[in-house]
């Protein structure tokens, strides 16, 4: 059976596009009373970012919860369309053509959620199955891809579409801890959207050949994302780059091994710019380049870290620029609390 096909991916971003600095000297500075951020925002290794939010006035008051997500869901439904709309057109598909809507997002949501909403909207049949994955986190986008493949494994005629959307901005916290820190200076926001059905013969279609999942259940305390009366709290320890760069060689070993490869076989790498930090330290236990994480660096760079929506900006930055033919693999990497690493291989 042929493997699956990535028919279309389109990637969006808000029209508000924030430089780093001014992030922390306009947004956050008033609200976090450190000099250490600076310095943190600085080293971050990323020029800008965009958000829902064209300004700091949102998160003056410390808006509860509910006003945040209520934001979302508001920001949420146009940009989404947009994006969807987009992959439909590259895949040559409308909205009646899909089978399976899977939604992703770890920043908002409501019930009905998007899948209902956007469903509606775009008039989708009624008989469409429909999945939300909630609050999984950065490697979420990963997940939505076996999720994907599972439905075109039972169902091979099947079209499957995938949207995430993460408006981390919106969760933006007061005070000086250092998580706040790190996290007012990572997170941006996007949306995604990924169309997987039966590849059509042409050889430039990527496809999808396996997928892993792997949880590190002793580290799972590093790593979260938690529900307050005013938004998501991050936690994010200093020493997980250390722990997945200890993790990784193994994983991406067996992981290869399944399909007969090994990481000489691999032309493109799409890791997961979960920070700077990251990057240096996967990178670093995979003997890669600064060419093969180049990719990686210029999502991080133009957009910083947009949890599950990043891997997709990666995959398209691959496939745009790094022109894959015949015979390339890509192998994409993300992580996320768990402390769970997922891991796709796509080829041409």
């Amino acid at each position: 059976m042929t493997s699956p096909a990535l028919l279309g991916l389109s990637t969006r971003v808000p029209e508000n596009r924030h430089q780093q600095m001014d992030i922390h000297d306009r947004w956050l500075l008033p609200y976090i009373h450190s000099q250490r951020a600076r310095a943190i925002f600085a080293a971050a290794e990323i020029e800008t970012r965009y958000s829902v939010l064209a300004g700091s006035s949102f998160l003056a008051d410390e808006p509860g919860t509910k006003a945040r997500n209520d934001l979302f869901m508001q920001a949420a439904r146009p940009l989404a369309t947009t994006a969807i709309c987009q992959a439909l057109a590259q895949a040559g598909l409308t909205p009646g053509d899909i089978d399976h809507f899977i939604v992703i997002s770890c920043t908002g949501f409501d019930n009905p959620g998007l899948d209902v909403i956007l469903a509606a909207d775009l008039g989708m049949r009624p008989d469409l199955r429909r999945s939300a994955l909630i609050g999984m986190g950065c490697h979420a986008g990963l997940t939505g891809l076996d999720r994907a493949l599972l439905e075109l494994a039972a169902r091979p005629e099947n079209r499957a579409l995938l949207l995430a959307v993460e408006f981390g901005t919106l969760h933006f916290q007061h005070g000086a801890s250092l998580e706040n820190m790190v996290a007012g200076a990572l997170f941006g926001d996007g949306l995604a959207a990924a169309l997987i059905g039966p590849a059509s013969g042409e050889t430039s279609q990527p496809r999808l050949l396996e997928t892993m999942t792997y949880s590190d259940y002793s580290s799972q305390d590093l790593m979260g994302f938690h529900l307050s009366d005013q938004g998501y709290q991050i936690r994010l320890a200093s020493r997980v780059p250390k722990v997945l760069r200890d993790l990784i060689p193994d994983l991406v070993s067996n992981f290869l091994n399944r399909s007969g490869l090994t990481p000489a076989d691999i032309r493109f790498w799409g890791i997961h710019p979960g920070g700077a930090k990251i990057l240096d330290y996967v990178g670093e236990a995979l003997a890669l380049t600064p060419a093969d994480l180049r990719y990686s660096r210029q999502v991080l760079r133009q957009y910083g870290n947009m949890s599950s929506v990043t891997i997709f900006f990666v995959l398209e930055e691959i496939i745009r620029q790094g022109q894959p033919g015949p015979g390339d693999y890509a192998l994409l990497l993300a992580f996320g609390p768990g402390l769970t690493v997922e891991l796709c291989l796509v080829g041409w």
